[in-house]
């Protein structure tokens, strides 16, 4: 039977960090595949993706990758914990998926653990109650109280904080999958830097949004680079929230205060400021700039706000509690017996096609129509909008 090591990525663009990772994925696990659960049209910081999901996938592939899904919107565009759940769901419902492999600032599996269940301690939830007392972001007052509670400050990193994560969603969901955690290399997570060839993926976009060409073919693998150095002589790239401020105060102007309360981030009377600021505003940089507060992360307010435009809220969430269906975005030709193997063993029914995609029943089918309609939306997001496409219409994607 064909086995395969997982991994949940956003390619946002792929880098010579995550060949990196692949390789060591592959080889730590001893398993001859990986399968990629990569985000769609949207990713987790509340950002339009800067590139098309397919030329994603196809990067991924054309770099260790076998496999690429996609994770729904519901899940992409969310915070770490249910970022992580809907990763190893759909990871677990291959049954093809032996082992996860994930970067960590500390690629210790009993420190991960440790910071997966500290928040279970009276210590973790005194120091996060000073915390938030203080006026700190839920994200920075849970690092400061896991750093606390672990008696070391690297707890509060950022891949180590995901880690931890998917240690936790394992361990509820998936308990036969085994965690490999892979030291990080090269620049830190959003980091400017480059060492060594090695560059954040946040670096990387900067580089891109200001077409500087001369950084991008050191970070990436020669094919990613002249894609990427044609997407933006095209202006196909990279796309951007702020190409959909229009669209974003109009969403938050036609919500009332209740609407706003039951998005998935809204809490403590955030739906307030949202309401008055979405009218007192008419750009969406200088509306979360009025928002922001030390209490409200941007990428919080971002993914509040792509929440609003594409729709979701916390009853949608409650509903879709995990993914239903394994969408392809594309495999590797040697790997088609991977392939093969999913649609035999899987749990969730695959989705390759427009046909696949209609045999979904109506509960699934509400969460694939998200997917969709993010992807129409990142396309008006790019430089040089784009129509609408339908995404059967292409040819399922094999390199």
């Amino acid at each position: 039977m064909q086995r395969a090591v997982g991994i949940i990525a956003e390619y946002n663009p792929f880098h010579n960090g995550h060949a990196y990772q692949l390789k060591q994925a592959k080889a730590l696990s001893s398993l001859p595949f990986a399968i990629a659960v990569m985000s769609g049209a949207f990713v987790q910081r509340g950002e339009c993706a800067a590139f098309d999901k397919f030329t994603r996938a196809k990067w991924a592939l054309q770099n260790g990758a076998d496999l690429v899904l996609e994770l729904p919107a519901a899940f992409a565009v969310c915070n770490a914990e249910r970022f992580a759940r809907g990763g190893i769901g759909t990871l677990a419902g291959t049954g093809l998926v032996d082992a996860i492999a994930f970067g960590a600032e500390d690629a210790s599996l009993p420190l991960l653990r440790k910071m997966a269940f500290a928040e279970e301690s009276e210590a973790f939830r005194t120091c996060l109650a000073q915390f938030l007392g203080q006026g700190l972001s839920y994200p920075a007052a849970r690092a400061r109280a896991l750093a606390e509670a672990l008696d070391g400050a690297k707890a509060a990193m950022p891949n180590n904080i995901l880690g931890a994560e998917y240690v936790k969603a394992l361990a509820a969901f998936a308990p036969h999958i085994s965690p490999i955690p892979v030291k990080r290399i090269g620049a830190a997570h959003d980091s400017a830097d480059v060492q060594a060839g090695f560059s954040s993926a946040s670096a990387i976009r900067t580089a891109a949004k200001e077409k500087d060409v001369s950084f991008i073919p050191a970070t990436v693998p020669a094919d990613v680079s002249s894609d990427i150095l044609r997407l933006l002589e095209a202006d196909l790239a990279p796309a951007s929230l702020d190409g959909l401020s229009d669209a974003v105060v109009y969403a938050l102007r036609r919500m009332e205060k209740d609407a706003l309360a039951a998005l998935p981030d809204v809490a403590e009377g955030l739906e307030n400021p949202l309401y008055e600021k979405a009218r007192s505003e008419t750009e969406l940089n200088t509306f979360l700039a009025a928002v922001k507060t030390k209490r409200y992360t941007l990428a919080r307010l971002r993914r509040t706000v792509s929440h609003a435009l594409l729709g979701f809220d916390k009853t949608f969430f409650a509903v879709h509690s995990a993914p239903c269906y394994l969408r392809v975005l594309g495999v590797r030709r040697t790997a088609l017996p991977l392939l093969s193997a999913m649609q035999r063993e899987a749990s969730l029914p695959i989705v390759t096609d427009h046909k696949s995609y209609l045999a979904l029943d109506k509960n699934a089918r509400a969460l694939f129509e998200k997917d969709l309609f993010a992807a129409e939306l990142q396309a008006m997001a790019f430089p040089a909008p784009q129509k609408a496409k339908s995404e059967f219409s292409r040819p399922l994607l094999i390199v």
